[in-house]
């Protein structure tokens, strides 16, 4: 086991989008990005079993957007909770 690196770069490192999103999870924090752009932030709501849907839950507000892998979109988990 390898130990995270905590020095003054940590911070700075881009994180990787998720490629596969069935990997992700309901109540999953994420930002939805598109040609570079974030597109919108939130709490995934709900999933389909082979990743190629999400419904998340916009930050923000009571609305809810529905996202299609197959748009090409780029999913990245944020460490800010739905709470937040």
């Amino acid at each position: 086991m390898t130990p995270r690196s905590s020095g003054p770069h940590a911070e700075n490192r881009k994180p990787a989008p998720v490629a596969n999103w069935s990997k992700l999870s309901r109540a999953d924090y994420v930002q939805i990005h598109q040609h570079g752009e974030v597109i919108a932030t939130g709490r995934i709501d709900m999933l389909a079993a082979d990743g190629s849907v999400l419904w998340l839950h916009l930050a923000g507000g009571n609305e809810r957007a529905l996202f299609l892998q197959s748009d090409g979109l780029r999913i990245y988990r944020s460490h800010r909770s739905a709470a937040n």
